[in-house]
């Protein structure tokens, strides 16, 4: 009986091990929130959903801003004027440097990853500033604050990402 006692005492020993180092290696957060520390919290869990991978919260980020990117795009198209002009350069330009992030995060290239998310963050603010020297309002200016605040979790998001 002490025998059978002392093996099921090795056998969970053994086990919580493995799970401890699993959970190392994989770099899993069960239960954790991870995004607590982003600039925008609530915004980040709107996308996250529970979700504990931060890879998979960026994808699902980079893509969510990739169809508001494209929006505005529509948006900018409406509007004739000079500044709507730079804006659709720049958002095509955004688009793209978001098709490559997603490129950079499936080949786990977290340097181009940042390069290419940084890029789009830029992008968003040269339409503003477009917008903002023309002397004119736009509604793309309130899209391009909430696409800078997903671009900055974005940003964050992709400093969690472990990769080995």
């Amino acid at each position: 009986m002490a025998s059978t006692t002392s093996c099921s005492s090795l056998f969970v020993a053994i086990m919580a091990c493995m799970c401890f180092t699993a959970h190392a290696f994989f770099n899993l957060n069960i239960g954790m929130d991870i995004c607590q520390k982003a600039d925008y919290p609530a915004l980040c869990r709107s996308v996250a959903r529970g979700q504990a991978d931060p890879s998979v919260v960026l994808e699902a980020t980079i893509r969510l801003l990739m169809v508001q990117t494209y929006k505005a795009m529509g948006q900018a198209r409406r509007d004739k004027t000079s500044a709507m002009e730079v804006c659709l350069e720049v958002y095509d330009d955004a688009f793209s440097s978001l098709q490559t992030a997603i490129s950079n995060l499936k080949s786990h290239d977290k340097g181009s990853l940042g390069i290419n998310l940084s890029a789009a963050l830029t992008d968003y603010v040269t339409c503003d500033d477009a917008v903002e020297e023309s002397g004119l309002s736009s509604a793309v200016t309130r899209r391009n604050a909430r696409m800078r605040k997903m671009t900055s979790n974005c940003l964050y998001l992709s400093s969690l990402i472990r990769w080995h």
